[in-house]
């Protein structure tokens, strides 16, 4: 019997094993790209792991950096996305 896990902890858990640590997941308003855990080659890696996980497609031109300023918004952003699908 195949588990299906949640949409927001398979969106965290990208954000985590993109970022390495765990306190994306514990702090959700940890700012990611102030604290540089994020970065734009982490950011281009978020976003092919959006696409190949998760069928979600992130272009670099819609590509918002406060809209991904936390987990929280991160996820919010992404959820939005799987919804619309």
């Amino acid at each position: 019997m195949a588990t299906t896990i949640d949409p927001e902890a398979r969106i965290l858990e990208l954000l985590r094993r993109t970022a390495g640590t765990s306190d994306v997941v514990s702090n959700p308003e940890l700012r990611l790209y102030d604290s540089g855990l994020l970065d734009s080659l982490a950011t281009v890696t978020l976003m092919a792991g959006l696409a190949e996980e998760l069928g979600v497609e992130v272009s670099p031109a819609e590509f918002d950096r406060e809209v991904w300023a936390t987990p929280r918004r991160f996820v919010e952003d992404v959820a939005r996305r799987l919804a619309r699908r």
